[in-house]
């Protein structure tokens, strides 16, 4: 697992959103952060993407078919 390569494809994600974390939602997004960092495998990537995304998606301003076409990439790295 190459994990700089897949937080690189949630970064890329992130940022096509058309919304930027508030106050609020910051913290929150901190400690997502945090998660990521510590994934060992893409299942962790993974499960983490999928319990938050609400929050995700409200934050950044990020549809379903976005997340889900990310979800889609990180999985692709399942095979290699």
């Amino acid at each position: 697992m190459d994990k700089e390569q897949i937080i690189n494809i949630i970064e890329s994600a992130l940022s096509s959103g058309d919304k930027t974390p508030g106050l609020f939602d910051l913290p929150k997004i901190l400690a997502i952060k945090s998660e990521f960092q510590a994934c060992q495998s893409i299942d962790n990537f993974l499960d983490i993407i999928e319990e938050h995304r609400d929050l995700i998606s409200k934050a950044f301003g990020l549809s379903g078919d976005v997340i889900d076409s990310t979800v889609e990439k990180i999985k692709s790295f399942e095979n290699q």
